[in-house]
């Protein structure tokens, strides 16, 4: 692999704090990230029929969550019919848009990542240290990531819930900020991945990650 496909290969994962560490060699594979589960976590994925993807733009209450032109977060789902389950997806997709937004914006304290993150968690520092390994490299993100294959579990009602998706990074590339060069055309094993966040939340609407795992190349996903 090589060194820039491994620097896509963070951002294809809202890389926990051993892979971003570990991003920049060359021929180094994801095989470093955190592949356990968050506890208490089982799969319950939701059964909707054919669902219509909806691309993610700056909407509803909170922070600006606009994009580029030239990146796109799409949802392979629609929603759940509990109101409480939907919000909790819908912050954990926010999440990473939020987190691309910092990317892009080239700004670790944009307010969008922040606004769907946990204070002082584990999910707000990995995705603070995945957009600084961005602004270190000079580099940013283009294209168009897919999430798909959402689950949804209840672990307290009106506090906790797990909430997992697949990504497919098979349209979405690095590039360069001062030359706008993509660097990271191409598929790879790594094109596909899965995350699973714990999210917490005070008042049952505004859900937020608080921790965060995530798997590349996972097969399931592909």
């Amino acid at each position: 692999m090589k060194r820039q496909r491994a620097l896509t290969a963070c951002v294809a994962l809202v890389a926990t704090s051993v892979l971003v560490a570990g991003c920049g060699g060359d021929d180094e594979k994801s095989d470093k990230a955190d592949e356990g589960k968050i506890a208490g976590a089982e799969k319950s994925p939701s059964a909707k029929p054919s669902p219509t993807p909806s691309a993610t733009a700056g909407q509803q209450d909170g922070p600006d969550l606009s994009l580029p032109k030239d990146l796109k977060v799409v949802s392979d789902w629609r929603e759940p019919a509990d109101a409480e389950e939907a919000a909790a997806l819908r912050g954990a997709r926010n999440f990473v848009t939020g987190l691309l937004r910092g990317i892009t914006r080239q700004d670790v304290n944009d307010p969008a990542y922040l606004y769907y993150s946990y204070p002082a968690s584990s999910a707000r520092s990995q995705a603070k240290a995945n957009i600084q390994l961005h602004i270190d490299h000079g580099q940013s993100v283009t294209g168009t990531r897919r999430l798909h294959k959402e689950s949804v579990q209840v672990v307290r009602k009106h506090e906790t819930m797990i909430v997992s998706f697949c990504v497919d990074d098979r349209d979405y590339n690095g590039k360069k900020v001062k030359t706008g060069k993509i660097v990271n055309s191409g598929t790879s094993e790594n094109a596909f991945g899965k995350y699973e966040f714990g999210m917490v939340s005070s008042n049952g609407r505004h859900w937020v990650a608080k921790e965060l795992k995530a798997k590349s190349g996972d097969a399931e996903c592909a």
